[in-house]
């Protein structure tokens, strides 16, 4: 009975993420990781065998936190450097009890979690079109009067990272009309959005999606070197455009101006200090300087993130970050190849919406981050055993 009634937790949250979470991505965290606390103590009560930790990432995990607290020995600011060594200490370890606690769902369950989702997914896509039209009333309850439709884009790339797995499924059990409905319900959702990292995305992903159908080998393959690519050159490939920057500013809306001038320079203290970065969590402490100031159009002098997690990688734990954070997504990218055939494609395709995401907001210690993360791997988790175990 308190088994079943830990599993009755764990699909409340899933079918909880895609309204409220979309309405507030920050609450992915508190949602995901005190859910993954009750899991483990429902588990521990009722079944001391069968959970254990995903040792690879968990291998990762680990390596990732010991090189943030060596990086207090030679941060910039060896205070904001503790500060990301704790939190990743906490985000990482919850991430990982989430996803040792979900793997024991029952996956005869699958089904009905999915058409559950389905229901949850529209729900929230009429929330939002309706908060749309209707000038944005209940965001203004929420965030008070002066309203930011930008508030939901959160909310948005973190419901298409759970939309894929049960689209997913859908596909691969051949329920075409559940499929295309879930599809419609993304599609509007970034629609009716101000995400313009979404709108960017969800063509890429769709490719990704059909192109891994028809040539699954070529596209594991391609990712997995484009990600190399942008993981070891990405600073310096940025310093090579530094020179292009004013011929593209013209042509981009404000907020992608911004991003150009901040990755312009950040990269350049990339090069700086290569090896071991600045510390944890420095990048809102390195402001541009007066000459930096001369040839930009947007920047204040102030410090801010890098919005890009590989750039961010770089400059605050230098070479061995980059690394690490290579030697995950590349494993990343092999579970994904790892899933039934069906599922596959999809896989591809959620793991382009996060490199998006990765490459263009978010600190690498965002917990509601790690949190979407990690809820979008236990559903393809969960969804490959039910097709496994159905021959799907």
């Amino acid at each position: 009975m308190r088994q079943r009634a830990g599993d009755v937790v764990l699909a409340a949250l899933f079918l909880l993420l895609p309204v409220a979470g979309l309405l507030s991505g920050p609450i992915y965290a508190p949602a995901v990781f005190s859910v993954a606390v009750l899991r483990l103590a429902w588990l521990a009560a009722t079944q001391r065998d069968g959970l254990a930790m995903d040792r690879p990432l968990t291998a990762l995990a680990i390596l990732f936190m010991l090189l943030a607290w060596a990086g207090i020995a030679w941060s910039v600011a060896p205070g904001r450097t503790l500060s990301g060594a704790v939190q990743a200490c906490l985000v990482l370890p919850a991430a990982l009890a989430f996803l040792a606690s979900s793997r024991l769902f029952p996956a005869g369950l699958a089904d009905r979690l999915a058409i559950a989702l389905l229901l949850a997914f529209l729900a929230g896509m009429v929330i939002l079109l309706a908060d749309h039209f209707g000038g944005y009333w209940l965001l203004r309850q929420l965030d008070g009067p002066k309203v930011w439709p930008t508030k939901y884009n959160r909310g948005i790339d973190y419901f298409s990272l759970i939309l894929l797995p049960t689209l997913g499924f859908f596909t691969a059990r051949r329920h075409w009309r559940l499929a295309v409905l879930l599809a419609a319900a993304d599609i509007l959702t970034i629609a009716a959005g101000r995400n313009t990292t979404a709108q960017i995305a969800l063509p890429a992903v769709a490719l990704t999606i059909a192109a891994a159908t028809a040539a699954p080998r070529l596209v594991g393959i391609g990712l997995a070197a484009a990600t190399a690519c942008v993981a070891l050159t990405l600073p310096f490939a940025l310093r090579l455009l530094t020179h292009a920057r004013p011929l593209i500013a013209p042509h981009i809306k404000p907020s992608g101006l911004e991003r150009l001038e901040i990755w312009d320079y950040l990269s350049a203290h990339v090069v700086q200090h290569p090896f071991l970065g600045w510390g944890l969590q420095t990048a809102r402490l390195i402001p541009a300087t007066p000459e930096d100031m001369a040839h930009y159009v947007k920047a204040t002098g102030g410090g801010i993130y890098a919005h890009n997690q590989w750039l961010e990688l770089w400059l605050e734990m230098g070479f061995p970050g980059a690394l690490l954070g290579l030697a995950f997504t590349l494993l990343v990218l092999h579970r994904a190849w790892g899933l039934p055939p069906g599922l596959r494609p999809f896989a591809f395709g959620a793991y382009v919406m996060a490199m998006a995401v990765a490459s263009s907001g978010f600190e690498i210690t965002t917990d509601s981050w790690w949190a979407a993360l990690a809820a979008s791997a236990a559903l393809f988790a969960l969804f490959a055993r039910s097709l496994s175990a159905t021959g799907g």
